[in-house]
């Protein structure tokens, strides 16, 4: 066995904290998010898409997005004119054919 892996490393002194400076951003660029439902793509009707809030987006604005999503009611639009009309909805890109929008409302 390798002599590294039988070490015993103290990590306590070792870890890594991140520190936000300002509350409700995310530690990472995107935030990725599933509803727990299944979803097809307008284009391409896959099964493989991923759900994101874009960087900057913050957490307290996430909630009722999340919410939304929970409850079933809402659409995956890519339509230009209204992913150019809504910079504060969740983003959503299929993995198959690259479709990409943005999350609507369906009330």
């Amino acid at each position: 066995m390798n002599k590294k892996i039988e070490e015993k490393i103290d990590s306590k002194g070792n870890s890594f904290h991140f520190y936000l400076k300002r509350d409700g951003w995310a530690l990472t660029d995107e935030v990725g998010y599933c509803p727990g439902i299944k979803l097809n793509c307008p284009k391409c009707n896959s099964e493989k898409i991923s759900i994101f809030f874009k960087p900057g987006f913050i957490g307290k604005e996430q909630t009722p997005w999340c919410e939304l999503m929970d409850s079933g009611n809402f659409s995956l639009c890519n339509e230009y004119e209204i992913i150019m009309n809504s910079n504060y909805n969740p983003n959503w890109i299929c993995k198959d054919c690259h479709d990409c929008g943005v999350i609507r409302d369906e009330q």
